[in-house]
C-alpha cells in the first residue's frame, strides 16, 4: 500500500498560483485563434464584397448603355425607319376609323367610324353572294 503523503502548505499555495497561471494562458491562447479565425473569415466576407460590388457596378453600367441604346432605337424617326426595313408601313388611325366604347363593351353611338363600318357590311353583303351554283352536265 502506498503512503498517503501530505503536501505541505507551501507546495500547495504553488501549485494553485501555477495552474491559474496556466488556466489565465491559456484563456489567452484561445482568445487569440478565435480572433485569427474571426479577422480570416472578416476578410474573405469583405473581399467577397468587394467582387460582388464590382460586378454591380459592371451590371448598372450596362443597364444605363442598353437604356440609351433602347431610347435611341424607339424614336419615331428610328421606328419608321424600322418598319420600312421589314417592309411595313404604319400610321396612326383616322378620326373615321376610331370607334369609342363605353365600359359595359358596347360602341358610343352616333359616331362616323361606326356608321362607315355599317355601310361597308351593307355594301359587302349586297355584293357577295351566298348559295352555291349548280352545275349540270
Amino acid at each position: 500500500m502506498k503512503k498517503n503523503r501530505k503536501m505541505s502548505r507551501k507546495m500547495s499555495v504553488v501549485t494553485v498560483h501555477f495552474m491559474h497561471m496556466g488556466a489565465v494562458l491559456l484563456m489567452l491562447f484561445v482568445m487569440v485563434i478565435v480572433n485569427l479565425l474571426a479577422s480570416s473569415s472578416c476578410k474573405q466576407l469583405e473581399n467577397a464584397c468587394r467582387v460582388k460590388e464590382a460586378e454591380l457596378k459592371k451590371l448598372e453600367d450596362e443597364h444605363e448603355r442598353e437604356s440609351a441604346k433602347w431610347a435611341g432605337m424607339t424614336t419615331n424617326e428610328n421606328l419608321e425607319k424600322a418598319l420600312l426595313a421589314h417592309g411595313l408601313s404604319m400610321h396612326p388611325p383616322r378620326a373615321s376609323q376610331i370607334v369609342r366604347m363605353r365600359r359595359d363593351g358596347t360602341p358610343h353611338p352616333a359616331q362616323l367610324s361606326l356608321a362607315k363600318a355599317e355601310q361597308r357590311a351593307r355594301a359587302a353583303s349586297t355584293a357577295s353572294y351566298g348559295g352555291r351554283a349548280r352545275r349540270t352536265r
